[in-house]
């Protein structure tokens, strides 16, 4: 079995309520609405963790970014 990063582990308990091709969705930095959350709206994909800390950025599916000062690929 192959051994897995931390980082990947996550990625397989987190499992996200949707897919987007939003910019922000290869950033590192995104925290997903997790599957089954009741909380946020429904056009939410999840938040920034790095911009505004503490208090998150929302990122909409429906907002247009085409370049983010904050963005990180995920390794």
């Amino acid at each position: 079995m192959a051994e897995l990063t931390p980082r990947q582990f996550l990625d397989t308990i987190l499992v996200p309520e949707k897919q987007s091709d939003h910019i922000c969705w290869q950033c590192a930095h995104l925290k997903p609405v997790l599957k089954g959350s009741k909380f946020p709206p429904a056009d939410i994909i999840g938040w920034c963790k790095k911009i505004h800390w503490p208090h998150y950025w929302c990122v909409a599916d429906f907002n247009v970014v085409k370049k983010c000062y904050a963005f990180e690929a995920k390794q």
